[in-house]
């Protein structure tokens, strides 16, 4: 009889082992959806969830604001996730947070902004803000001759990863580009009202700019409609941030002469590849500089395919594992 009852116990054992083992990881994104780049974050890391078996589950905060995203992801740490997927804008404020996650073992991947102390996050997908600014220019420079008359749009000044593009790209135009000055900065808090009341102020206020660059992709087609009011659209090329249809269509146009797209696709796909391999014990890389795409007229119809070449699709070789 005892015998028996091992015998059964080892076969609960291995019954047990192998549910676990078949146990789909549970994955969280805090993310918005309402925006059409995040959209392209949350399709990729849905795709990379279906090629590995994992479920995935959206959370949306409440709003566009820090105190909420920060309360969103104090809840969703609560909820059992075995990952989440994680965009903390600044360090302090989700300081909290990310400690809580560690304290009770839920893993987090931080995707899109770098964080002070990576060590609260198994692995970053981020643009390199500095880098984003400094490669701005660089572009910039070579299509327009070196000259031009900067107004920068941007959120807010406590969207740190647009202050930080918007420090570099002043900084590399004083040093490489003398002739690329940057006249002004706006903020739009994301709204075309505010946007639109901003550019007109700083069109009038600054005749000379001939260059408008936003660090926001809400608002960017507020921008060519203002100019177009104003009579000076023709004399004025605006650059966005990111591919919102809106924005492309505005290209397709002509009105808006292009866009510098982050790579979302690959901070999606890959975020949820690297959750995938640290349950499997399998190597990744902790860091990953997402990259961006320049889109203009001549590849606004090619544009999302060269989005998708650099991301490490299943059995595909991570590119930057060392």
């Amino acid at each position: 009889m005892r015998k028996l009852v091992s015998v059964l116990a080892v076969l609960l054992l291995v019954v047990g082992a192998a549910a676990f083992a078949q146990k789909a990881l549970s994955i969280a994104a805090v993310d918005y959806p309402q925006f059409s780049v995040y959209t392209l974050r949350i399709n990729a890391a849905k795709k990379a969830c279906q090629d590995y078996g994992a479920k995935f589950t959206l959370i949306q905060p409440s709003a566009v604001e820090v105190a909420a995203d920060v309360d969103t992801l104090l809840n969703v740490i609560n909820q059992g996730f075995d990952a989440i997927i994680v965009e903390p804008w600044s360090y302090e404020p989700w300081l909290e947070a990310v400690k809580s996650a560690k304290e009770k073992g839920v893993i987090l991947v931080n995707v899109h902004v770098p964080y002070d102390d990576p060590s609260y996050f198994i692995s970053q997908l981020i643009i390199d803000n500095k880098g984003y600014g400094i490669t701005a220019m660089d572009v910039l420079a070579k299509e327009f001759g070196g000259k031009a008359n900067i107004l920068i749009m941007m959120n807010s000044t406590d969207q740190m990863n647009q202050v930080v593009q918007r420090q570099a790209i002043i900084d590399r135009c004083a040093e490489k580009h003398p002739n690329m000055k940057v006249i002004a900065t706006e903020f739009t808090r994301i709204d075309p009202i505010i946007a639109a009341e901003r550019v007109e102020a700083a069109l009038t206020a600054y005749p000379q700019i001939d260059t408008i660059l936003f660090l926001e992709s809400g608002t960017v087609t507020v921008a060519a409609n203002v100019a177009k009011e104003m009579g000076v659209l023709k004399k004025i090329r605006i650059i966005g941030i990111d591919d919102p249809p809106d924005l492309i269509a505005s290209i397709r146009k002509g009105e808006v002469w292009g866009s510098f797209n982050q790579n979302f696709q690959r901070q999606g796909y890959e975020a949820v590849r690297n959750i995938v391999d640290y349950f499997a014990g399998r190597p990744f890389p902790k860091f990953t500089d997402a990259g961006i795409v320049l889109i203009k007229k001549a590849n606004v119809d090619t544009y999302l395919d060269q989005m998708w070449t650099p991301v490490s699709v299943k059995g595909k070789p991570y590119s930057n594992l060392k």
